[in-house]
């Protein structure tokens, strides 16, 4: 069943295209990219028509971890998020982020995919 919290994107990385479907909110998601064949991706496209993100993605290895850091183009260009998924709750509660990653916007509203790709601006502080 559909509810407010589930999400269902498009993506293309390179050559590959998915669909990724996420459900929850906040520290815990749950998250299964699929692999589609372009031809379906291209098919599926124009119903993203006004729902659009691009964003140039950094994988940054960190003390066994890896940050995933995201800067933003078009509409929302300027903004720069980052993060690092966990296995449990007890290692991401360990995790001691280096201080040049920012402030943390876990649960906000404002910085999800689904709300930015739709308000096609970067959020107020």
């Amino acid at each position: 069943m559909a509810g407010p919290d589930l999400e269902i994107r498009l993506r293309r990385k390179d050559a590959e295209c998915f669909m990724t479907i996420k459900s929850g909110r906040g520290s815990r998601r749950l998250e299964e990219e699929i692999g589609i064949p372009g031809e379906t991706f291209r098919s599926l496209w124009p119903l993203t028509r006004g729902a659009r993100i691009a964003k140039r993605r950094y994988r940054i290895p960190c003390d066994g971890h890896l940050i995933e850091m995201d800067v933003y183009q078009g509409a929302h260009r300027g903004l720069v998020t980052a993060e690092v998924e966990f296995e449990s709750m007890r290692q991401s509660n360990a995790f001691r982020p280096p201080d040049w990653l920012g402030r943390e916007v876990t649960g906000s509203r404002s910085y999800a995919n689904q709300v930015l790709a739709r308000c096609q601006r970067v959020p107020l502080r």
